[in-house]
Order: structure tokens, then sequence, then C-alpha cells
């Protein structure tokens, strides 16, 4: 599966926006599975940028849920959340590496 950092981008904006005691369970979306959704929060975990646990869903399968962004998190949310901002970073990024790494993306935040 291919990393999409809108996605991670979007699971940012979501969970910070959560309530306390609040949880971002998985969900699909007309654009993002199940299984897209929860393996970016996987890989937002990896990097410390949200905190996670797994848990059972009400189909039986186990999935994450996210309960809070790092500081790391907000630290690289606050450098990315404005869309313009975001969009011309990407594609500065794309344009130079012809991709888009994580150490790259916190180089230039």
């Amino acid at each position: 599966m291919k990393r999409n950092w809108d996605l991670i981008r979007d699971l940012l904006l979501e969970i910070e926006a959560l309530e306390p005691g609040h949880l971002v369970t998985l969900h699909c979306t007309d654009e993002h599975s199940l299984g897209e959704v929860d393996y970016h929060l996987h890989l937002m975990e990896q990097a410390g940028l949200v905190e996670c646990r797994e848990q059972r869903q009400w189909n039986g399968e186990s999935g994450r849920v996210a309960s809070a962004l790092t500081l790391q998190g907000h630290d690289l949310l606050d450098s990315i959340r404005d869309q313009e901002t975001w969009d011309a970073k990407k594609a500065m990024l794309l344009q130079r590496l012809g991709v888009i790494s994580y150490d790259s993306l916190r180089k230039i935040c």
C-alpha cells in the first residue's frame, strides 16, 4: 500500500479536533478504505505523531484507534495546517526530490 500524505494530514486534523476522551476510529470514506486508514494510523504511530491502541471493531476485526497527537504530531500539523502552504510544500518536495518523505517534510517545515 502506498503512503498517502493527504490522508495523513486529514487524520492529523481530525485527531487534533477530538474532544478529550474521544477516539478517532477506523472509518471508510469515498476515497479511503478501512484498511488504508488503519495502515496510515499505524505509520503515524510508528513516526511518533499520534497515540494509538488496538481495539476490536463492531465487526469483530481488530483495528487501530487514535486518541491524541504527540508533540511531534502537533509540530508537523502546525507546519502543514494551511491548505495553500501544504500544497506548496508538497509541490516543492516533488519537484526537488520526486517524493515526499517524512524526513524531507520535517526539514522544510
